[in-house]
């Protein structure tokens, strides 16, 4: 069904908006998905996940293909006016479409025949969360694990720099150092990233199975995951800068060792 709602004080709206927070998100066990591609990957990926789309006045009347398809989905559209729409949205400019989608998290298990993850440790930034998860798609890495602290993979920021590719990755979330200890009993490599590592990543080989670490944004790998690494690799840097981005350099890094 397609429901036209004009109060930004319906129900439906107040909890949607409130989705923004993390709490409410657990709470609701629902995040958003924003954005017109976003939303077309949640339809192809993840259907039966999606709970309902909101999309702007503007947006249903010239993208009426796209509402059909919401519709014969999930069964439930809501189209607001472009105010109500812009209080939901949080981007500056908002396309005027977004999914409500049902959280789902899959656990990584180690005793699935994986051979190269991701592991994040500590990574607090959204957009470079993203940036990692989409990387790690496009290279082909099996799962990714979330070392407490890192950012909520379901925020809108994060949602969106993943570009769809959210909807496809494996996670394991609120890992310890344990279960990287766990990892290397299944004969998985710990492979950490630090500008003091002692091998250079271009002359580094990787065994068949490993899992690689990509540190906090301003204090890199921690001294727990260090302590376990199998192998501690460093990135060559000619310049005078003495770090790179996060997410450029986990991609360096990921391109390199796959």
């Amino acid at each position: 069904m397609i429901y036209n709602i004009s109060s930004k004080h319906n129900q439906t709206i107040k909890t949607i908006r409130q989705l923004k927070r993390k709490s409410i998100r657990t709470e609701e066990k629902k995040f958003i998905a924003e954005g017109k591609k976003i939303v077309l990957e949640a339809f192809e990926n993840i259907p039966k996940r999606i709970f309902c789309v909101v999309a702007s006045e503007n947006f249903a009347e010239t993208e009426t293909d796209i509402i059909k398809k919401a519709d014969e989905i999930c069964g439930k559209v809501f189209v607001v006016p472009e105010g109500v729409f812009d209080e939901l949205s949080d981007t500056e400019t908002p396309q005027g479409v977004l999914a409500v989608v049902n959280i789902c998290e899959e656990e990584i298990l180690p005793e699935q025949p994986l051979g190269k993850l991701v592991v994040l440790d500590g990574v607090s930034e959204p957009g470079n969360l993203g940036t990692v998860i989409r990387t790690a798609e496009a290279l082909g890495f099996d799962g990714i694990y979330l070392v407490k602290g890192c950012a909520d993979i379901y925020s809108p920021k994060t949602v969106r720099a993943t570009m769809g590719s959210l909807f496809r990755m494996k996670f394991k979330a609120n890992c310890a150092v344990n279960d990287l200890e766990e990892l290397k009993q299944k004969g998985f490599a710990i492979i950490s990233t630090t500008p003091g590592g002692d091998t250079v990543l271009e002359k580094f080989t990787p065994p068949q199975k490993f899992a690689v670490v990509i540190g906090n944004e301003a204090h890199g790998v921690s001294d727990e995951v260090l302590g376990i690494s199998d192998f501690k690799v460093k990135i060559t840097m000619k310049g005078r800068a003495e770090s790179l981005n996060a997410a450029v350099a986990a991609g360096i890094v990921m391109h390199w060792l796959a």
